[in-house]
């Protein structure tokens, strides 16, 4: 591992594009130094952010109008907590850029440790590369998601306009479809449509941030652990001194005091993001057994949205859940200790390994470890019988009605 790779290094292109989107305002991101990482009130990001949050605020607004005049049913209930959940994110984030400049201190701090020898030479986790990686998939199948997503709107739109014989311009047509809360109030101009889109962007970009946020985070911490295990593992059967063991146990004590740290931090991004995705994927699952239409514009856009969802997922349990694999890897490897080299310092170590679960969670409500998969698979399940009465009405694929009333 480069001496220089450290997580503040691996991260800080992915947190400044982030920014972008008015997540994570926190000044100087990109620094080589975390110590000239600051979070200011009075900065051009702080006022970008705000002006997002803004911006989402009253769109927000304009759909509790919408559904007020309209009506409250399970559809439009979703389009309320998909901006619920995007202006919690936005003020979860804020709540974490005031406490970043200190995280990344306190990590950097205890990544020192693991820089130098011996650890330097079990350090092929290679932490920017994985978290490139996660980074581009992630981001560019939600990229894609959206333009499905967008590209259906366009399509059902114009579906409308020229089926129903609704005497609107083509753009007017996607505008109505699109933002049928705006429409009822504010008149439509050409000059809304970039506004509303980018506008759109900073709703739909934290969905599938957090999830990735979480697996950086995860990678961060799993590579420390991953170097402590394989240091373990070098000495397999062997008998060493008590202050190895010493050494040891201290170094696994100060990244357990990352772990809690980041927990205390992150626990609410990760329970609104895992509650999220569930409430997501049982949404969808429930449309799937109704009828979607035959347009494959349509199909394709739901069901890549649906399968998108359970993959990243999926994929955050896995990669976040490498905190805790690592850890169980270290008890493992204890047990296989010679009785001869037996010691205070390995029972003590013993111990505190056993003591309670290290890795990140929802607010103590869950643990992202593999058995997480198992319970929300058994949610899922459980909650496919409890609407297995209209299962029959998935095998129904008739003309998909484009008119609708406003």
């Amino acid at each position: 591992m480069p001496q220089g790779e450290t997580f503040h290094r691996a991260v800080s292109k992915v947190l400044f594009i982030t920014q972008i989107y008015g997540l994570l305002p926190v000044s100087n991101v990109r620094a080589l130094d975390v110590a000239d990482i600051r979070f200011r009130w009075c900065s051009p990001r702080i006022f970008y952010s705000v002006l997002i949050v803004i911006l989402n605020l009253s769109e927000f607004g304009a759909v509790i109008n919408y559904v007020i005049n309209v009506t409250i049913n399970f559809h439009t209930s979703s389009t309320l907590s998909l901006y619920i959940v995007c202006l919690l994110e936005h003020l979860f984030f804020w709540r974490l850029a005031i406490q970043w400049p200190r995280i990344m201190r306190t990590w950097h701090g205890v990544e020192q440790l693991f820089l130098r020898v011996p650890y330097r030479f079990y350090g092929e986790y290679r932490i920017k590369r994985r978290i490139y990686i996660v980074f581009s998939i992630v981001m560019s199948s939600a990229l894609v998601e959206h333009c499905l997503l967008l590209g259906n709107s366009f399509h059902l739109s114009n579906m409308e306009r020229t089926q129903c014989k609704i005497n609107v311009t083509y753009f007017e047509s996607i505008y109505k479809w699109e933002r049928p809360h705006l429409y009822m109030i504010l008149p439509y101009h050409f000059w809304m449509l970039p506004l509303l889109e980018w506008v759109n962007q900073t709703i739909a970009y934290p969905r599938s941030f957090t999830d990735c946020f979480i697996m950086c985070i995860g990678i961060g911490l799993a590579a420390r652990f991953h170097q402590l295990y394989r240091r373990i593992a070098a000495v397999h059967r062997k008998v060493m001194p008590a202050v190895f063991w010493t050494e040891v146990r201290e170094h696994y004590l100060a990244l357990k005091r990352l772990v809690h740290l980041l927990d205390a931090a992150i626990a609410p991004l990760v329970l609104l993001a895992f509650g999220n995705n569930m409430s997501f994927i049982c949404f969808q699952l429930f449309n799937s057994f109704k009828n979607i239409g035959v347009d494959f514009l349509v199909m394709l856009a739901f069901w890549y949205s649906l399968g998108f969802a359970v993959v990243r997922t999926l994929l955050t349990i896995f990669v976040a859940s490498s905190i805790n694999d690592y850890e169980r890897k270290i008890v493992t490897a204890l047990r296989d200790v010679p009785s001869r080299a037996w010691s205070i310092e390995v029972q003590r170590f013993s111990e505190q390994l056993g003591n309670d679960t290290t890795a990140l969670s929802g607010c103590g409500f869950f643990y992202l470890t593999r058995s997480l998969v198992l319970a929300m698979g058994t949610t899922i399940i459980t909650y496919e019988l409890m609407i297995s009465d209209v299962i029959n009405q998935g095998s129904i694929r008739q003309k998909t009605q484009y008119c609708r009333e406003y």
